[in-house]
């Protein structure tokens, strides 16, 4: 369905509205579908499982609070308080950092791993099911697309926070 029809837009839109409008609701469709299938079922936040993830793949001693930034999906989350949730539920613990005792690093625990292990499978399905709509030269065409697009965005970003 064309996305004028599906908002029912009745006047034409700009090409740039148009392309932030799929984008936008392109996003909220997969992100309901991760959340209803994935993350409510374990009661965590996308971010949360985001955390998770990287803990899991990351270093024995863990991440710094403002490594964890770095390498997550949305850059603007309050890590300190993700961190602090999942320690809450025994997912993840802090540990001192002997270089630098202002920052503690984040590992993930044994009930931290059996939980990511546990949603693994379904993480992996829901993957799949995103772009299998698409030829693999479609697929590719998308990613190209789409990173054209974050880095311009990067780019304005980034000049915006300059000045």
């Amino acid at each position: 369905m064309h996305i004028r029809e599906e908002l029912q837009i009745t006047k034409p839109l700009e090409p740039g509205h148009e392309v932030a409008l799929a984008l936008l609701l392109t996003r909220e469709y997969v992100a309901r579908l991760f959340d209803e299938c994935l993350y409510e079922p374990e009661g965590l936040s996308d971010q949360q499982f985001n955390v998770l993830r990287i803990l899991k793949g990351g270093p024995r001693d863990g991440y710094l609070v403002k490594e964890l930034r770095c390498r997550m999906i949305y850059r603007f989350a309050d890590v300190p308080r993700l961190v602090n949730r999942l320690e809450a539920r025994g997912l993840v613990k802090r540990c001192e950092n002997p270089a630098d005792r202002r920052g503690s690093r984040v590992q993930i625990t044994p009930k931290g791993l059996a939980l990511e292990a546990k949603m693994f499978a379904r993480h992996n399905a829901l993957c799949q099911q995103v772009d299998r709509c698409l030829s693999p030269e479609e697929r590719d065409a998308l990613l190209g697309l789409l990173e054209r697009l974050r880095n311009d965005h990067r780019t304005q970003l980034a000049e915006l926070q300059k000045g």
